[in-house]
C-alpha cells in the first residue's frame, strides 16, 4: 500500500482520483468498530489499488498486491503515518487496523487496551427488620383476699365506726354526713343521737354490701346558730332481743339487748358564705402606737391583739399563731418590725428608730387581716 500511494503521483489522473475517492469514503465513514468492519476494511479502502486479496494473491489493482508482513496491522499504521494521501485513515484505531490485517491474512500486531470494566457495585444488603418483641403479658392483678371475719363472742356488742370531727356548716346551707355501725352477729341495729341541733333530721338505713347500719344526718342552720358549736353523741343499739341460744353444759344463756361504745363529734356553724379559713380571725387590733424619743434616736412602742373565732380548736389556733404580726410604716409600707402573738392573741413590740425615720402612722398585718393607727407623740413633721 505504501509503494502504491508513494508512486501515485506518476499515475494517470483517473488513478489519482480513485485513491482520493477511497480516502473520502473512509473519512466520511469515521472510526469504525472492529466488530462491524464496514467501510474501513481492506475491501473498501485498499483493494482499489492493491487488488482483491485471495488465497493465491491479487486480482487487479493499480499497485502491487500486499504480501508478507505488509499485510500486518503495524505496517498499515506506519504507511498511514508516512504517506500524506492516507491522512484520511488516521482516525482508524488499533482495533480497526487489527481487523483489516486479519481480513487480508496479516497479523493483528497492534496493542489494544482492554477497557477495565466498571465494577458493578454490590447491592446494599437490606437490613433484616428488627423483630418486634412480643408484648409482655400484663400479669393479672392478685386478688385481695377477703378479710377473715372476726369470730363473734357469746356476748358481742355492736361497734360504731370512727366519726370525723368537726363538721363545718354555714348558715343557710345544708349539712349532710353519715354515721355507720356493725353488729358481728348481724343483729338489727338502730343508731341513736344525743345533742343534735333543733331541726336536724336522722334517717336509718342498711348497707347490704358492708353489712352495716347507716344513719344519715341532714341539717340547714338558721341565723341563730351562727358561731355555735353543737356536741353530738351517737350510740348503736340492738333493736330486738336475739333468738340465738348457746349451750354450755346444762346451762342455757340468752343474749340481751346490747349497745355500742358511744362516739362523739362537733358541728360548727359559720356565717353564711364564710369558710373556716376566712372566719378564723375576726379582728386585728392596734391598742397603742407611741413614739418615745431619746436624743438622736428613740423607740416606737406598738402593741395590740388578735381576736380569733371561738369556733377554732386549740390546735387550729396554735397553727395560726405561728404566723408573725407584721408592722409597716403607713406612708411607705416599709416593714419596720414583726412580732409573734402569744397564745391569748396579744402582741407587743418596741422598735428602735432614728428620729428622722419615725412614721406618722403604722399598719399591722396578720395573715389577710390588717389594722392602722396614728403614732402618738410623733415628730413635729407629722403635725
Amino acid at each position: 500500500m505504501n509503494e502504491t500511494l508513494a508512486r501515485s503521483g506518476g499515475k494517470p489522473v483517473g488513478i489519482r482520483n480513485k485513491a482520493l475517492w477511497l480516502a473520502v469514503v473512509v473519512a466520511g465513514a469515521g472510526s469504525v468498530s472492529a466488530d462491524a468492519s464496514a467501510a474501513a476494511t481492506y475491501g473498501g479502502s485498499c483493494q482499489g489499488c492493491h487488488g482483491a486479496i485471495t488465497a493465491s494473491g491479487t486480482a487487479g489493482g493499480y499497485g502491487p498486491a500486499l504480501t508478507g508482513s505488509k499485510r500486518n496491522a503495524s505496517a498499515t499504521k506506519a504507511a498511514i503515518a508516512k504517506v500524506g494521501a492516507m491522512n484520511s485513515l488516521s482516525n482508524l484505531t488499533n482495533a480497526d487496523l487489527n481487523s483489516i490485517a486479519l481480513e487480508i491474512g496479516g497479523a493483528a500486531d497492534l496493542p489494544v487496551a482492554t477497557p477495565t470494566p466498571t465494577p458493578t457495585p454490590a447491592p446494599t444488603a437490606t437490613p433484616a427488620p428488627t423483630p418486634t418483641p412480643a408484648p409482655t403479658a400484663t400479669p393479672a392483678p392478685t386478688a385481695t383476699p377477703a378479710p377473715t371475719p372476726t369470730p363473734c363472742g357469746d356476748e358481742s356488742e355492736p361497734e360504731l365506726d370512727t366519726i370525723p370531727s368537726p363538721w363545718d356548716a354555714n348558715v343557710g346551707k345544708e349539712l349532710r354526713f353519715t354515721v355507720s355501725a356493725l353488729d358481728c352477729d348481724d343483729d338489727s341495729l338502730v343508731i341513736k343521737a344525743k345533742g343534735l341541733p333543733t331541726g336536724a333530721k336522722m334517717t336509718q338505713g342498711f348497707d347490704v354490701n358492708t353489712r352495716k347500719q347507716v344513719a344519715t344526718i341532714t341539717w340547714t342552720p338558721g341565723p341563730e346558730a351562727a358561731g355555735r358549736i353543737y356536741h353530738v353523741t351517737f350510740t348503736a343499739v340492738e333493736s330486738e332481743v336475739s333468738a340465738k341460744r348457746s349451750w354450755k353444759g346444762e346451762k342455757e344463756h340468752e343474749d340481751e339487748n346490747h349497745s355500742s361504745q358511744s362516739r362523739s363529734t362537733d358541728i360548727r356553724v359559720w356565717p353564711a358564705n364564710t369558710t373556716p379559713e376566712a372566719g378564723a380571725v375576726e379582728a386585728v387590733v392596734i391598742q397603742q402606737a407611741q413614739w418615745q424619743p431619746y436624743r438622736e434616736a428613740g423607740k416606737l412602742a406598738v402593741n395590740g391583739s388578735i381576736k380569733f373565732s371561738k369556733l377554732l380548736s386549740t390546735a387550729e389556733r396554735a397553727a395560726l399563731l405561728a404566723h408573725p404580726v407584721i408592722i409597716r410604716a403607713d406612708s411607705t409600707q416599709e416593714i419596720i418590725g414583726q412580732v409573734t402573738a402569744s397564745s391569748s392573741g396579744k402582741w407587743s413590740a418596741n422598735l428602735p428608730l432614728a428620729n428622722t425615720a419615725v412614721p406618722c402612722a403604722v399598719d399591722v398585718e396578720f395573715l389577710s387581716d390588717t389594722a392602722s393607727r396614728p403614732v402618738k407623740r410623733a415628730p413635729s413633721q407629722c403635725k
